[in-house]
């Protein structure tokens, strides 16, 4: 390195001294109203939901014109996601809800469950509070995901995906 480069750098380093690092945002650290592009479209982001019961783990509530879907990403597997589709269930008791399901032919176990609080921004099924969740997943890696919260059951429809499948567009 010429004397030049070494004069221009230290000159560099004092011009920037002072100002914030940058740091590249990850999937992790999005916002309401960031914009993530996933399967070729673009989805807003219109709800976060975080869960200290499980921490790293955080579910996106996403929109594309009419589609609603959510995002759930798990920090202790950063290069995989699980995209998810509300559908109507039928469990009315959460005594009720089973170790495994047949769900349109395929046969969905148990992978994990659990409890604990959770807090919501924006729009998303679940508010700031106490919710259980139990997740299934088919040989295929097909997900069925189930939540109880303040009475209320929500169920979902979900397949397992890459990271790199979502990008971050603006926010």
């Amino acid at each position: 390195m010429s004397l030049f480069d070494r004069m221009r750098r230290i000159f560099e380093s004092e011009t920037n001294a002072g100002k914030p690092v940058l740091r590249e945002r990850t999937l992790f650290d999005l916002d309401v109203n960031d914009i993530v592009s996933l399967d070729l479209e673009d989805w807003v982001i219109e709800g976060k939901v975080s869960y200290h019961s499980l921490p790293g783990w955080v579910m996106y509530w996403l929109k594309s014109g009419r589609q609603r879907q959510g995002l759930l990403l798990d920090r202790s597997v950063p290069d995989k996601a699980v995209v998810i589709t509300p559908f109507a269930g039928r469990t009315d008791n959460v005594n009720e809800v089973k170790t495994e399901y047949i769900l349109d032919g395929k046969h969905f176990f148990l992978d994990y469950n659990g409890e604990g609080t959770v807090d919501a921004l924006g729009l998303t099924p679940i508010r700031t509070g106490p919710v259980m969740y139990w997740q299934f997943e088919t040989d295929q890696r097909e997900i069925y995901r189930i939540e109880w919260q303040e009475g209320r059951f929500f169920h979902y429809d979900g397949r397992w995906i890459d990271a790199f499948e979502v990008s971050i567009v603006a926010g």
